[in-house]
């Protein structure tokens, strides 16, 4: 599926600023929006169907900061020197369980 999200940015520009400003409020101060545009891109690509204007919007909305924190988590080890792809992926593991076991409390 190839989808040109690209020409949506400049639309959901406001959604984008909101949740950066939310992000910085709840004291993660080091976020972007390049960064949060990044990992809706990613969540999206996921779903693997077309996707509308208006489910982009919610989505950047509807975004939780754990959520976004275990991307940035997960490209962070991605990006490291780790070779043992099993140790990566016993990482992942970690964080994906963590993240779920939290997400019937909310």
């Amino acid at each position: 599926m190839t989808q040109q999200f690209e020409v949506w940015k400049a639309d959901a520009e406001p959604a984008l600023v909101s949740k950066w400003e939310e992000f910085r409020l709840l004291g993660y101060t080091q976020a972007t929006k390049e960064e949060i545009w990044l990992c809706v891109l990613e969540k999206l690509h996921k779903r693997g169907e077309p996707v509308r204007l208006h489910a982009l919007i919610n989505t950047i909305l509807s975004l939780r900061l754990s959520e976004f924190m275990t991307r940035i988590t997960v490209q962070s080890y991605q990006e490291s020197h780790y070779s043992d792809s099993s140790t990566l992926d016993h990482l992942i593991g970690e964080i994906d369980a963590h993240v779920s076991n939290k997400r019937h409390l909310t």
